[in-house]
């Protein structure tokens, strides 16, 4: 089994979401952590209403993505997780794929892996790569039932592809999310975290791959991270937004180069050791 890690702030109608494909979608029962980074009572009846399936971690106050994550995983029980965003919708067999596959059963994707799941997304170009289909912009005009029907469609023969992973959501055992010291939680905002932490998969030598044989829906910018769809204040969103500039100065301050990646999203080339 898997434990899925779901951070979530202020955001029920898409963690609804995000939690019923998880779930209706699933052969085993898999944990599932929801951690909420604050603001609890506004996710209430959504963690009601799944109580019986999933676990439930509170902050009393917002602390930021990277201690959700940090603390989801460390309360997470089985040997691989699962880091999804509470805007992804997962598809069909999406755990017996995962765990059966040839590639991971068989360790043809090496055990030290880090493994990107592959994504659709509504719009493009994404400089991930992702595939660009429309099944809905926004939860009020998404199609879910044909998510579902077509998604099979976008799936790829070959299995995973070794020069493109790197990104959310993202899978590997919780061993080697504890090897890396987990996310930096001194960074001033969720930007360029990311970066640093598969930097840090990288410097450890785990092998980053993106995983081809099935797709996780993704709302663009609807998600903790990106907060366009919960932040009312313009103020509130101009502020959030420009720690953007001061992560990226966290970055350079921390490893003496820019947060600049390469055609495969990745910044070991920049370092010297």
């Amino acid at each position: 089994m898997i434990s899925v890690i779901i951070p979530s702030f202020k955001n029920p109608k898409y963690l609804d979401l995000c939690l019923k494909s998880i779930i209706e979608n699933q052969e085993a029962k898999n944990e599932i952590i929801v951690v909420l980074d604050g603001y609890a009572d506004l996710s209430k009846d959504v963690i009601e209403k799944y109580k019986d399936s999933i676990s439930v971690l509170e902050f009393e106050e917002n602390r930021g993505m990277s201690s959700a994550i940090n603390y989801g995983v460390y309360n997470a029980t089985n040997e691989w997780i699962l880091v999804v965003s509470e805007d992804n919708v997962f598809c069909k067999d999406w755990d017996t794929i995962l765990v059966n596959h040839p590639a991971i059963n068989n360790k043809l994707i090496k055990n030290n892996s880090v493994i990107t799941i592959n994504q659709i997304e509504p719009t493009g170009p994404s400089i991930y790569n992702f595939i660009i289909q429309d099944f809905g912009k926004d939860i009020e005009e998404f199609q879910l039932e044909t998510f579902l029907k077509e998604e099979p469609k976008f799936r790829k023969l070959n299995i995973y592809d070794t020069n493109d992973g790197s990104t959310f959501p993202f899978m590997m055992k919780k061993i080697d999310f504890l090897k890396v010291g987990g996310f930096d939680i001194d960074y001033p905002s969720p930007f360029v975290v990311d970066w640093d932490f598969f930097l840090k998969c990288e410097l450890v030598d785990l092998n980053l791959v993106r995983f081809l044989h099935l797709n996780f829906y993704h709302f663009v910018s609807k998600s903790t991270k990106n907060r366009n769809g919960y932040i009312e204040n313009p103020n509130e969103k101009t502020e959030f937004f420009s720690g953007e500039q001061k992560a990226a100065e966290y970055f350079q301050y921390k490893w003496g180069f820019p947060p600049k990646r390469d055609k495969n999203n990745k910044c070991k080339q920049f370092l010297n050791f």
